[in-house]
């Protein structure tokens, strides 16, 4: 069984594992609790971090859909 490398949460500051993701160099902490026993997760679950020995990362690029379009000089009102 493979084990996850260890990343710090960017909200709680505890270290947890960090989850595969499709991004080179980054990964994703692992759902967790703020609370051992409370219902609600901590915020940074799930968030992308670096790894610490990675050479090399990929940012996520922003999403052109959710971005308005600039208007143009034929747009009407």
């Amino acid at each position: 069984m493979a084990s996850y490398p260890r990343v710090e949460c960017p909200v709680c500051r505890g270290v947890y594992a960090g989850a595969p993701t499709r991004a080179t160099g980054m990964v994703s902490v692992v759902d967790h609790k703020r609370e051992s026993r409370s219902l609600s997760l901590c915020p940074g679950s799930m968030t992308h971090v670096r790894l610490r020995d990675a050479g090399a990362w990929q940012e996520q690029l922003p999403d052109p859909a959710a971005a308005p379009p600039e208007p143009t000089l034929f747009d009407a009102d």
